[in-house]
């Protein structure tokens, strides 16, 4: 298979890969056998990086035996940017949604309950929920977030609100 494309979509392709390597592997403290392919194909596109001038963006290092992105490319890529936006709507995302269902489970009476009911009901009774913390969150952030120690549980140990 051939593709064709120019310099600045190769550009482009810099960082997408860049975006890919980080999601991949920028939390991780050794590599993970299930993106090896991935990671290959990556380091195949890199390499291409100096027959296009690129050099300065993409480099071969010795220590690490793989090519890196340079100094240069991380000042100039819009990927640390996108990715930082996206971590950011994530993390709020998870949030809301684990304190909504956890808030929707307690008012139905269990998890289960939450469960049993139908679509239209569980979504009106997480919607309410939603637009609560959405509208918290947006306003405050994390400053009213607190975590709530309950005493009295087992053997005299406190009970946190993630237990």
């Amino acid at each position: 298979m051939n593709i064709e494309i120019t310099a600045t979509e190769y550009r482009d392709l810099l960082d997408i890969l860049h975006i890919a390597d980080v999601a991949m592997s920028g939390h991780r403290r050794e590599e993970d056998s299930r993106t090896a392919r991935h990671r290959a194909l990556i380091q195949k596109l890199y390499a291409l990086a100096g027959g296009e001038g690129l050099e300065r963006l993409i480099s071969y290092d010795d220590t690490v035996k793989r090519y890196i992105p340079t100094e240069d490319f991380e000042k100039s890529t819009l990927a640390h940017l996108v990715i930082e936006e996206f971590g950011d709507h994530y993390f709020w995302d998870l949030l809301i949604s684990r304190l909504t269902e956890r808030d929707a489970a307690q008012m139905a009476g269990g998890s289960e309950r939450l469960q049993a009911l139908n679509d239209i009901d569980r979504r009106h009774a997480e919607g309410l929920i939603r637009q609560r913390y959405l509208a918290e969150f947006a306003a405050n952030g994390v400053a009213n977030l607190e975590v709530v120690v309950r005493y009295g549980s087992v053997e005299g140990m406190p009970k946190n609100t993630s237990d």
